[in-house]
């Protein structure tokens, strides 16, 4: 990015750090920030071990911990695992909000990442899962709200902490129980169910088995959109992302013959978790439910990876609701499983995944003349400057469509290995394939709209994606799923040179690299592999809070973008506002080998701020000073309220993936990878924002 070009003065490091001792604290009693303004340079005030560095943060209010990995609970004495990835809150009760935030750990792939394996999560039946755990941390609800106004540490407002789910469902239906009851979990799972070992140097030894790296996830409340519309249920929806192939090397198991990677929905009130093959078995950054405006179907947004098989298209899932796996009523109060009745009123037992396509006639105004789906054609085009910003598409699912829990299959005969076969074209339409390191997507929050923003991870960059005739479809297909769903596209943001530079106001300065600023080492003025996204709308502002996830040696970025929400693209052309950084291999803090927690440092890594969560509904205040209720909360109500705030006034958590901080008690308390949780507020100057007509107050009744 092009940067302002003044110089911080550089000095001499100081020779001597105050070290703190591996202490194991509780949660929230670290007060010290991993995140930084500008790398420390030679501040020997920001070379200490327990302190923060440089939190002068150019277009924040505050930023403060409010749990880091590692710290355990005051009472259980269990610990927060890492590294910290998806993340949301709500109420618990009317003073209580409950934070919930999962590890992307990697189980015994994660020695080789700077961590190790997770203590062993018991479930109900008695099963134990290492890898990535689902937290939640219970806070004080006025505490919480007050937070940011004074100096105290976030130790105070905790009450206390839990996971989100003490049971488990397999892709056979089947409640994991332990290995030695003949419990089975499908990353180690063949379709005939048979359970495979992994290699001597992958052993699961922490547990029976392993969550692998839960990544992105979302919290989705019910009826979101409207009464009856979206979810029924409240729902966590998470995946596993990363492929495991390198655990069966050498064992003669191929991990395509798999049941792949679990594709998660979480019944929040009962505590249960439900593998959904339905939503497919490759493994994804994140699930995002999107409106469907109509009350009998789901619409989500199934963004990542594909199993290492690419090239692949932006994917939505539709699924309808109220039926089961042949599309027959599930009768509520009759006799089907409980898990058959949650994930039929939530739209997850009878549904196909739908794939970007392009009308064969229109790839050639797109600047690509060769259709050819073993070549990354939307990567070139995010990367032609003189490509256009817009263009209209279809979504078509291929032949395949998960028929029930006996008929589960190997992820290789799912849909993953089909959107480059001939036969599995649609007619007159190709699939618009690229590489399937697509990130975290960002749904509007106005529900008045069904459209989202997708992070083109591998060349940067950002697409927007309207559907535009989605209820018509619906109704077309008398019953069933739609034929195709009819986009809009938009470039947000075309992964070139120049596309955007960011206002830093003197920070983001990168000590020892030949640039000036916190950005990829070449000075590229655009997203860097952008991962973490979250669409804002407040009463004067939508805006798009961007994390990236990019290897920079000197510290990775965390920045936000105006939107325009008429056109989706940057209110203020070609800029952003520098928010935070953190870590990097040529980090000075690093380079001392200090930590936030105090005696964690381990080496020198990479960062990866993972996402934002708007909390601003559960910490405002009515006019007669008493909190929103749960009631007033629910459904529609949060970004109602949320819309009644400016962006001075709103208040938001986010994570930070941190693992040159995996030792000393982080490792003592098998929490794998390091990282923190933080609460912070925004501060633009007023050219950043953009008013927009309140208009989006207005909501519809959803369509029959």
């Amino acid at each position: 990015m092009t940067f302002d070009k003044r110089l911080l003065p550089i000095a001499v490091l100081a020779a001597s750090i105050t070290a703190v001792a591996a202490e194991t604290k509780t949660i929230g009693q670290v007060t010290a920030l991993i995140p930084e303004a500008s790398t420390a340079g030679a501040n020997d005030a920001f070379l200490r071990d327990g302190q923060s560095g440089d939190t002068a943060f150019p277009f924040l209010g505050r930023m403060k911990a409010i749990a880091t990995v590692g710290e355990v609970d005051a009472k259980t004495k269990k610990a927060l695992t890492g590294y910290p990835d998806g993340h949301a809150a709500w109420l618990l009760d009317e003073d209580t909000i409950r934070v919930a935030y999962q590890s992307e750990s990697y189980g015994p792939m994660s020695k080789k990442r700077g961590g190790g394996q997770t203590y062993g999560w018991e479930m109900s039946s008695g099963v134990k899962f290492t890898g990535s755990h689902i937290h939640t941390i219970d806070y004080d609800r006025a505490r919480f709200a007050s937070f940011l106004t004074n100096n105290d540490a976030a130790s105070g407002m905790v009450k206390g902490s839990g996971h989100l789910f003490n049971r488990i469902y397999n892709q056979f239906g089947e409640e994991v129980l332990p290995r030695s009851q003949g419990g089975r979990w499908g990353n180690q799972t063949l379709a005939n169910g048979k359970l495979v070992e992994f290699n001597a140097d992958h052993q699961v030894t922490e547990g029976d088995f392993f969550f692998q790296s839960f990544c992105g996830a979302w919290y989705e409340p019910a009826n979101k959109y409207g009464p009856g519309v979206g979810f029924a249920n409240d729902v966590w929806l998470t995946a596993e992302e990363w492929e495991i192939s390198e655990m069966f090397e050498g064992t003669g198991v191929d991990a395509n013959d798999t049941l792949g990677l679990a594709s998660v929905a979480v019944d929040i009130a009962n505590q249960t978790a439900y593998t959904v093959p339905a939503l497919g078995q490759s493994g994804f950054e994140k699930i995002l439910p999107i409106n469907p405006k109509h009350p009998d179907y789901v619409v989500l947004v199934m963004a990542g990876y594909n199993h290492d098989v690419e090239p692949a298209p932006l994917r939505i899932y539709v699924g309808k609701k109220g039926v089961d796996m042949n599309n027959r009523p599930v009768d509520p109060n009759g006799s089907a499983s409980a898990r058959d009745k949650f994930l039929a009123r939530n739209g997850l037992l009878y549904g196909r995944i739908y794939g970007l396509a392009l009308s064969n006639a229109d790839y050639a105004a797109l600047g690509i003349d060769s259709i050819d789906t073993s070549k990354k054609m939307l990567d070139q085009y995010m990367t032609d400057a003189n490509a256009p910003d817009t263009f209209e598409a279809r979504f078509f699912p291929t032949s395949y469509q998960w028929k029930g829990w006996d008929q589960t299959v190997a992820v290789k005969d799912t849909d993953v290995f089909k959107w480059q076969l001939a036969e599995e074209q649609p007619t007159g339409y190709t699939f618009f394939v690229g590489d399937s390191k697509t990130e975290h997507p960002a749904v509007d929050p106005d529900v008045n709209n069904q459209r989202y923003i997708q992070n083109m991870t591998n060349k940067g960059g950002m697409l927007g994606v309207t559907l535009t005739n989605f209820v018509n479809e619906i109704r077309a297909a008398n019953g069933d799923l739609p034929e195709s769903v009819a986009v809009d596209v938009v470039r947000t943001l075309p992964a070139i040179d120049g596309s955007l530079t960011l206002k830093v106001a003197d920070k983001g300065v990168k000590h020892g690299g030949e640039g000036t600023h916190a950005t990829w080492k070449d000075g590229t003025a655009k997203t860097t592999q952008p991962d973490g996204l979250l669409w804002v709308k407040t009463a004067d502002a939508d805006l798009l809070i961007v994390d990236e996830d990019s290897g920079n040696e000197f510290g990775e970025r965390k920045f936000l973008i105006t939107l325009d929400p008429k056109t989706m693209k940057p209110a203020q052309p070609e800029t952003g506002y520098f928010l935070a950084m953190a870590g990097g291999k040529k980090n000075p803090r690093a380079e001392k080998g200090v930590s936030a927690y105090g005696g964690t440092f381990k080496k020198a890594n990479s960062s990866e701020f993972s996402g934002t969560w708007n909390v601003t509904a559960l910490v405002s205040k009515k006019s007669d000073g008493s909190f929103y209720t749960r009631d007033e909360i629910a459904g529609m109500g949060q970004q109602r309220i949320n819309e009644l705030s400016t962006l001075a006034e709103s208040t938001f958590i986010g994570v930070l993936q941190h693992k040159a901080e995996s030792a000393g008690a982080v490792a003592e308390q098998k929490a794998d990878m390091g990282g923190q949780m933080f609460m912070f507020n925004i501060r633009l100057p007023q050219e950043g924002l953009k008013i927009v007509a309140d208009e989006r107050m207005v909501h519809p009744v959803a369509q029959q």
